[in-house]
């Protein structure tokens, strides 16, 4: 499905019943980032918002021949990955990485969606090596929070509370071959709360934002990332177009919506 205007973004993630994660809300994040967002759905859940009951994986060899077929079509103009679920879906992923986007130039972002908010598990942790060869390892804007950037890195969760250590899990990622890497503050402590923005060959810079108490929605991961994307597609970047996505999200927190 196709929506709004502007550069065409290909998502290929999990669709979430309530809308408020997932494809519907990377295609809510796309228009208002400027762009249209053209999903194929990797993984069907069961979720009220709260918790995940279920959730189904979609034949890879299927989602990947859609996107393919989007892609083939040569308008699309960045690549968002969200929730990848198994081996089959990475090493999906990583082809359509491999195979398209890398050789047209598109941006791609990956949302390492792990587990749930709730703490269900869907990235079954034998996979992160997996994670790490087929998407890391291609050059992909990856955008963690703390929580993922620490089993990311394998570094200890305590480590990334403080500053240096989030630089140094940012850094063992763009040595395992990311391309850039947009680590996410709001799990920590600190106030303001401060965004990693690390590229590689760069120095690394930081996005500072006041801490709203009590904040957080539904599927900020997805919509930040798919924001991020669009401004990548309309050629913002790296550093404006994660500072303008963080600032939307921002929008979002104090509305509560």
């Amino acid at each position: 499905m196709s929506r709004g205007d502007g550069p065409r973004v290909l998502v290929c993630a999990g669709r979430d019943p309530t809308g408020g994660a997932g494809i519907d809300a990377d295609a809510t994040a796309l228009a208002a980032a400027g762009a249209r967002a053209v999903c194929v759905v990797t993984t069907e859940t069961d979720q009220d918002g709260r918790r995940v009951r279920s959730f189904a994986p979609r034949a890879a060899q299927l989602w990947r021949a859609e996107a393919e077929a989007q892609l083939e079509r040569g308008d699309v103009a960045a690549v968002k990955f969200g929730l990848l679920c198994d081996g089959d879906a990475l090493r999906a992923a990583g082809h359509l990485v491999e195979r398209w986007a890398a050789p047209l130039g598109l941006p791609v972002v990956v949302d390492p969606v792990l587990a749930a908010s709730g703490g269900e598990r869907f990235l079954p942790a034998r996979e992160l090596p997996t994670f790490a060869r087929e998407l890391l390892a291609r050059g992909v804007v990856v955008t963690p929070n703390t929580l993922e950037a620490a089993e990311l890195s394998g570094l200890p969760r305590s480590d990334l509370d403080l500053l240096d250590g989030r630089l140094a899990a940012a850094r063992r990622l763009l040595a395992a071959g990311a391309g850039a890497v947009v680590l996410k503050g709001g799990h920590g402590a600190e106030d303001p709360v401060r965004d990693l923005i690390l590229a590689a060959g760069r120095d690394p810079e930081w996005a500072i934002h006041p801490r709203i108490a009590g904040g957080g929605i539904h599927g900020s991961g997805c919509r930040h990332a798919s924001f991020l994307a669009g401004r990548l597609a309309a050629g913002s970047a790296l550093a404006d177009a994660a500072r303008e996505a963080g600032a939307w999200l921002r929008s979002l927190i104090e509305r509560g919506t």
